[in-house]
């Protein structure tokens, strides 16, 4: 390692060092920066932060007065809102605040890669019925202001907000959540053989109305873990599922304009025409589109006034936005978000550098942070890390591959990638140092994808530790064993049916988080030296997921928390290990392939079994799921429990109430499980005076 790189490390690892001591300084009832930030506004420090964000009554009487953003006045006085009384519903969700009540005003500058960059919006609006605190396992109230349970865990009541408003105004009621599965989640045109699951999920249950803000959602069998994945992303609300039309509410008084069950064909005909599209299907999944479509009522702190198919990706506040702070301030306090379009990720880091981005984790590379750290003052912007248990890199073996997908089908590479062994072999001719250097600046630690430590999924260090040592001679001498002796003058190992050199192709996405072409050539030159020839193919993220879904990835480098957590990986078409296993898995046996070992056959049953368990109680299988996973070397780890996906946060300084740190968790949807709608502008401005 170079004097360059030895002290590039030393200072990204002073950096984290530095927050980790403060954080821990702080202890439980501080987050940092809190009991010093001068209040400029009407600050009331007796709501700060206390350790959790705790959604019951947080030790204070609730609010019986009620504020709001003066554009939000200013409009109540024209006429053209209501009074802020009567567009907050009976019973508002309270957010307590990390630093201090914040001060209205000012616009967030963000940056997104494109049309197909929704998380980018996703993950700020995070308008899932039910949500977690930031200990990620407690579920609390979100939409809805609460739930019961049936003793037999077969019926869960969801009990709306009274009085609760879309963005335009409009009811928020159980008639919406009645349309979104009679109408859209089990209708065969819009999602053809779902069978009615739930968003990314395997859950299917019936939904009826109880009243106007109660339903019903009745399991065939019991499903005491169904709360909890109720508050994950995997089933989440409105902003990733609308476009996919698979979210468990629509706003019904709207979308049925644009369903044949209500609105006559022929003018539904008309409209899919017009709009370019082959079939209504089409036309109402981008109608629900909240990063598209400016007219879509939503619940989210902010709706887009400009969509994501321009250059400047616009929000505006949501008037009806159903939370306020403890003091009663309607929220969110930031007036408006503006996402610039930044097609090439360089552009996008210089502009944080820059200080032209107010707050941002997205497509923000942990590689950069020495310059954000070298225009920090110049900038006035910060740093901050969101650590990400699991894996950030590593490298996938499609189980499922034949080649035939591509028209070459060949068996024996199909063999190959399903040799434990060579799996292994492989594993130990990569080294993970170089490439915890070359695409981690040094941090991170050298692991499989498990759970950190300090979790209580944790398997154990043999399990974290297990095959990741670089031993090039041992992995030479397994490749020797399982009869790859033949070369060529190259000194790349033979095929056994004498078609030329063993060629691994090894594919990785460009521009996504980490530096996965620098990993592939690591690995490409490790493998040279042990005889093994890597064909090496950098994609765009879209190509790659299509490739995946279409099962034609053979080996994939690159960037994915791979725990036990996502164990449903394996029984889902979007796996990068067994896509046809997920296939037979979501088809009942129709389709895919069926689990050929017992190995995957045993994580289907594990995913089967976890599927209705509250997520504590689930602790026992996801260690045994993590240990078959790295014993197999299914997926081989390289580096962990880094802040590199989506963990790594550049903010100017005078963007207030961020957690130091919060989970980073895309099926929490961080930054939203911070609470976003309570980040805010000291002085209701970004330092442009917006």
């Amino acid at each position: 390692m170079g004097i360059t790189a030895k002290l590039t490390r030393l200072f990204v690892w002073a950096a984290i060092t530095v927050l980790v001591a403060v954080a821990l300084a702080c202890g439980a009832d501080d987050e940092g920066d809190a009991a010093t930030s001068p209040a400029t506004g009407p600050a009331d420090n007796t709501f700060a932060f206390n350790g959790k964000f705790d959604f019951s009554t947080y030790g204070l009487p609730a609010p019986t007065t009620f504020n709001e953003a003066p554009m939000l006045a200013a409009r109540v006085k024209s006429g053209a809102l209501p009074p802020v009384e009567e567009r907050l519903p009976k019973e508002p969700l309270v957010i307590p605040v990390v630093e201090r009540i914040g001060d209205y005003g000012g616009t967030w500058r963000r940056a997104f890669t494109g049309p197909n960059d929704g998380q980018n919006a996703d993950r700020l609006v995070h308008d899932h019925v039910l949500y977690f605190e930031l200990d990620e396992a407690t579920v609390v109230p979100q939409i809805a202001k609460g739930w019961e349970e049936s003793a037999d865990k077969r019926v869960f009541t969801i009990f709306l907000r009274e009085g609760m408003k879309w963005s335009d105004g409009a009811p928020f009621t159980a008639d919406d959540f009645v349309f979104a599965y009679e109408d859209v989640l089990i209708n065969e045109d819009i999602n053809k053989d779902r069978l009615g699951r739930m968003g990314f999920s395997d859950l299917i249950s019936v939904v009826t109305k109880v009243d106007d803000y109660a339903v019903n959602y009745t399991f065939e069998d019991p499903t005491p873990g169904f709360i909890s994945d109720y508050a994950q992303y995997t089933i989440g609300g409105l902003g990733r599922h609308g476009r996919a039309g698979d979210s468990t509410y629509f706003p019904a008084h709207y979308m049925k304009q644009f369903h044949p069950k209500y609105t006559d064909q022929a003018k539904i005909d008309k409209m899919t025409s017009d709009a370019g599209f082959d079939s209504w299907p089409q036309l109402f999944k981008a109608k629900a589109d909240i990063g598209r479509n400016t007219e879509l009522p939503v619940l989210g702190p902010w709706v887009v006034t400009s969509p994501n198919t321009t250059e400047r990706w616009e929000f505006e506040r949501n008037p009806y936005y159903w939370a306020v702070d403890p003091a009663g301030n309607q929220l969110p306090y930031i007036d408006k978000i503006s996402m610039q379009l930044a097609a090439d990720s360089d552009v996008l880091q210089l502009r944080a550098a820059a200080g032209d981005i107010d707050f941002q984790h997205r497509h923000i590379f942990l590689s950069k942070v020495p310059v954000f750290f070298e225009n920090a003052e110049a900038s006035n912007i910060s740093v901050r890390y969101w650590r990400q248990g699991g894996a950030q890199a590593g490298l996938v073996f499609n189980q499922t591959w034949t080649g035939e997908e591509d028209g070459n089908p060949d068996p024996e590479m199909t063999g190959w990638l399903r040799n434990r062994d060579f799996r292994i072999a492989l594993g130990l001719a990569v080294d993970r140092e170089e490439i915890q250097e070359v695409a981690f600046l040094g941090t991170g630690k050298l692991k499989n994808g498990t759970y950190h430590s300090d979790h209580a999924f944790y398997p154990g260090e043999a399990t974290e530790l297990k095959y990741i040592e670089f031993n090039p001679a041992k992995s030479n001498q397994m490749l020797d064993d399982l009869g790859l002796t033949e070369k060529d003058a190259d000194g790349f190992r033979l095929r056994k049916d004498g078609k030329g050199p063993l060629t691994v192709e090894m594919l990785h996405v460009t521009n996504y988080f980490v530096d996965s072409e620098a990993m592939s050539n690591t690995i490409s030159r490790n493998w040279k030296d042990v005889g093994i020839k890597a064909s090496v193919k950098g994609v765009d993220v879209n190509l790659w997921a299509g490739r995946r879904r279409g099962n034609k990835n053979m080996v994939y480098v690159g960037a994915g928390m791979f725990t036990a957590r996502h164990v449903a990986s394996v029984a889902s078409v979007t796996s990068d290990w067994a896509p046809l296993v997920g296939e037979w898995f979501i088809s009942d046996g129709e389709k895919g392939v069926e689990p050929y070992t017992p190995e995957l056959a045993r994580l289907v049953e594990i995913y089967e079994e976890t599927l209705p368990m509250k997520y504590l109680d689930r602790k026992d299988l996801y260690i045994e799921a993590q240990k078959i996973i790295v014993d197999e070397q299914y997926f081989l780890g390289f580096v962990g429990d880094t802040p590199a996906l989506n963990g790594v946060i550049v903010m100017k300084n005078n963007f207030k109430n961020v957690p130091l740190l919060a989970p980073n968790d895309s099926l929490l949807q961080n930054p939203g499980i911070a609470r976003t709608e309570q980040f805010f502008f000291e002085g209701g401005k970004n330092d442009a005076g917006q």
